[in-house]
């Protein structure tokens, strides 16, 4: 073990320890004075956040881009505070008492025993979204990106495990024969859609703009015949939302490129009236989607007035 991934792990949990001695309100207090902080003197990935926001809503002006990004600063660390108390009972009651849309369309599926490709994007209240199925004891496996600090990425999944054991863990590295047999089980797996893939990815419209798509759900349906679903979850008046629902998709002939581009696009482009609907929870606005080349990002001018005041 690494010395560096021990210190590491010692600071988060020192976070993590400090954070528990206060309550809820004094968190939120707390983590949105440090996001309006980083907003004033060091808003991060404010380049990317911008484009992808300009890609989402064309038809803004700067002044209202800007204003938008600021707000999604302050949900963006609020909701990270959360992360560390979801085991708290007034935040368990929130994921117990989910509203659910589209479960029975879910279930349905199960029956007819080929599990379920159950489509995501990255948004900020994941891990409720990942408590909920724990708590659901629906047979889910989730497809993730290991941490490289092994103590870290143990103790998040153990916090997911509060709520019980429903969620399997696979890494993105397990390769598709491993997911294979998640469906071969009949049980739901999660593929989050909304990252840029480069060179591996199919080349799909999203928002207008070329990304590249990952083909893994694609590849699953047409090796497997599992049906694929999407799934969004949300805060909304103080209540979490997760949503699922179809992809309808027609039969295809066989496993080619034209049918993986197909399926893809279909897929994530059910997202795009969610993101517009709560831009601030999307997390993958931080992300690198329509480019990895930094050139790409030219520099966001921020006058003193529309930083303090929206």
């Amino acid at each position: 073990m690494k010395l560096k991934h021990k210190l590491e792990y010692i600071l988060l949990r020192s976070i993590i320890f400090f954070i528990n001695l206060l309550p809820v309100p004094v968190i939120l207090f707390l983590c949105s004075t440090l996001g309006y902080i980083a907003w004033i003197v060091f808003p991060f990935r404010i380049r990317v956040a911008y484009k992808n926001l300009s890609a989402v809503f064309p038809e803004f002006s700067h002044g209202e881009k800007l204003r938008l990004l600021r707000s999604v600063y302050l949900q963006f660390t609020r909701t990270f505070g959360l992360v560390f108390i979801l085991h708290r009972k007034s935040l368990k009651n929130v994921i117990e008492n989910a509203r659910i849309t589209g479960l029975d369309k879910i279930e349905q599926a199960l029956q007819d025993g080929r599990g379920v490709i159950l489509t995501t994007i990255h948004a900020s209240w994941f891990e409720a979204y990942f408590a909920w199925f724990n708590i659901s004891g629906l047979p889910t496996s989730l497809i993730y990106q290991k941490q490289s600090n092994p103590l870290s990425d143990h103790f998040f999944v153990r916090q997911r495990e509060r709520y019980g054991t429903s969620l399997e863990h696979l890494s993105s590295y397990d390769g598709m024969r491993a997911y294979e047999k998640a469906l071969e089980r009949n049980r739901l797996l999660i593929v989050s859609l909304d990252q840029s893939y480069t060179s591996r990815g199919t080349s799909v419209m999203f928002f207008n703009q070329p990304l590249a798509c990952a083909k893994g759900a694609a590849m699953l349906h047409l090796r497997k015949g599992a049906p694929v679903f999407t799934s969004v979850y949300y805060m909304k008046d103080g209540e979490l939302h997760i949503d699922f629902d179809t992809v309808d998709l027609p039969e295809y002939d066989g496993i080619d490129d034209a049918a993986i581009n197909d399926i893809s696009s279909k897929s994530i482009q059910l997202y795009e009236s969610w993101i517009r609907q709560y831009p601030e929870q999307w997390f993958s606005l931080f992300h690198r989607l329509w480019s990895k080349k930094k050139k790409d990002y030219p520099p966001v001018k921020r006058s003193l007035r529309q930083i303090f005041f929206k």
